[in-house]
């Protein structure tokens, strides 16, 4: 959005001594002070007032019924100039030629704000290193009409920078993955101890996304948390299951597992009602996590992360994220991350990236069309805004 204009100063000097209310009706207070700073001002008020009208058409309305002069507000750093209106931000150029002055206006468009030190977790890619290095990620989700979930979260990992994500399915929708994936490699297996012998090559599990609480993903998660020494994040279905059996968290090393549910199933997981869980997020989160030895990442407006001790409350993400698969995205996330990172630094650097990817999107399009893959296809302008850093 861009707007010109230009005035000319004898015009506005005539204005000014003819009708001295002229400048409150377009100047505040803090604006008439610079103006006056001047001994003679008019050059200056012909300047201000071109900006203003300058800003005006870059929102196409003009000055009238939907935008007055006192709704357009010029700032300065320094001596360069700016205008504010409402959330909006103008980039301003005021010169004059001879008699006239003539202003400029362009819309800035908000940057996003990156955090130095929660985007410094991530690993960057080094020279002289193949896909074997970048980790390999078992991804046990899916189940006949939730095919969908298996396929957001086993992308979001390759789109994360996983070396190899090996998709863990049913027998009954092999078929069906194996059509729908490029990169990622889907698996299925017959018996649990072929699973298990599978999963001794493994870097680091996801399990539950679409899994289902039938028996087979029992079975599953009970095997999967069995690999104590390998990091794991748990979500949707796997918690289901966990929430009827705690006990199987306790074969588990302290601080590797990451339990990521939204208020009500941390509600199932804990033991209390949903009310009682938005009343006490942070201290029935902290408790939970202490208890159970797990980071716990509880999603929400401002996602809390903690290990008990330790708390984050992640500031990005949007209303625009509440949508179908969202949770699964952050799972593969935080899988691959669980690779390099410790279990509490994967979950708060994964939230991050989330909610970043989720904020990006908003800006350039809108909260209301945000969908799970355009979180994994957000990625790409995550990482290229955190390496220019």
């Amino acid at each position: 959005m861009q707007g010109i204009d230009i005035v000319e100063v004898r015009r506005i000097q005539k204005i000014v001594e003819k009708h001295p209310e002229f400048l409150q009706k377009v100047f505040n207070d803090e604006e008439i002070e610079r103006i006056k700073k001047r001994k003679n001002p008019y050059e200056r008020i012909a300047g201000m007032y071109a900006a203003k009208e300058a800003v005006s058409k870059a929102m196409t309305t003009g000055i009238g019924k939907f935008l007055s002069f006192h709704d357009i507000k010029l700032k300065y750093d320094g001596e360069v100039p700016r205008a504010e209106v409402g959330e909006k931000n103008f980039r301003l150029t005021i010169s004059h030629e001879k008699n006239y002055a003539i202003a400029f206006a362009e819309y800035v468009e908000d940057e996003v704000k990156i955090e130095r030190e929660i985007i410094g977790k991530i690993k960057m890619r080094s020279p002289n290193t193949h896909k074997g290095d970048y980790g390999k990620i078992a991804i046990i989700a899916g189940s006949l009409g939730m095919t969908g979930s298996a396929y957001l979260s086993s992308n979001a990992a390759l789109k994360m920078g996983a070396g190899l994500v090996y998709n863990i399915v049913p027998r009954e929708i092999m078929d069906i993955m194996s059509i729908k994936y490029i990169e990622p490699i889907v698996k299925s297996f017959d018996e649990l101890d072929e699973l298990e012998e599978f999963l001794k090559g493994i870097d680091t599990i996801a399990i539950g996304p679409g899994m289902g609480t039938g028996e087979e993903a029992v079975e599953k998660l009970k095997l999967a948390l069995k690999f104590k020494d390998k990091k794991i994040v748990v979500d949707a279905d796997g918690l289901n299951i966990l929430s009827k059996d705690l006990e199987l968290l306790k074969v588990r090393d302290e601080f590797t597992t990451v339990l990521t549910p939204h208020e009500g199933e941390f509600a199932r997981l804990c033991k209390r009602s949903v009310e009682e869980v938005r009343e006490g997020r942070i201290e029935f989160a902290k408790e939970f996590a202490r208890k159970n030895r797990v980071v716990l990442l509880l999603k929400g407006h401002e996602t809390i992360i903690t290990d008990g001790e330790r708390v984050e409350i992640n500031k990005t993400g949007n209303a625009g994220m509440a949508t179908a698969g969202s949770g699964d995205v952050l799972t593969g996330i935080i899988a691959t991350l669980l690779k390099t990172q410790d279990a509490f630094d994967a979950a708060r650097v994964g939230a991050y990236i989330h909610g970043l990817s989720g904020d990006i999107y908003a800006k350039k399009n809108s909260m209301t069309t945000l969908r799970a893959r355009d979180l994994i296809e957000g990625l790409d302008e995550v990482f290229r805004e955190t390496q220019k850093l």
